[in-house]
């Protein structure tokens, strides 16, 4: 598969993956919309990475690809999200998190895959 179908399948992975969670949050299965979450992310960060013809397989590469974003546009709000996706995604495991933080969790990721699609030109959800 070419970098640009990559990017256009894990983009539209991403927007599976947040549609997936607003329709779990709806049936308040919290726990299932965490991961949802996670996935949402994880697959944004690989369709930058895709656009960069860069693979990523493992939980440390993306959150090393994170980290290389968070510095390239000096911006650590994108650390923190990593925080938060990687608390999602424990919480899809361990099921502690009240649903007013996944809540909030959902919001952050949601802006953060737009943030991810309006500055690498990617696709829009």
């Amino acid at each position: 598969m070419q970098s640009n179908g990559k990017v256009k399948k894990y983009f539209d992975l991403s927007s599976k993956y947040l549609n997936d969670a607003d329709e779990c949050m709806k049936k308040e299965d919290y726990v299932q919309a965490s991961e949802k979450l996670w996935g949402a992310t994880v697959t944004i960060i690989k369709a930058v990475a895709a656009q960069r013809k860069k693979t990523i397989k493992t939980h440390e590469g993306i959150n090393f690809f994170m980290a290389e974003i968070a510095r390239e546009l000096n911006d650590e709000n994108i650390n923190n999200v990593s925080l938060i996706a990687e608390g999602l995604h424990q919480n899809f495991y361990e099921d502690v998190m009240h649903p007013d933080t996944i809540k909030k969790g959902a919001k952050t990721i949601k802006q953060f895959v737009t943030r991810m699609c309006n500055r690498f030109t990617l696709p829009k959800n």
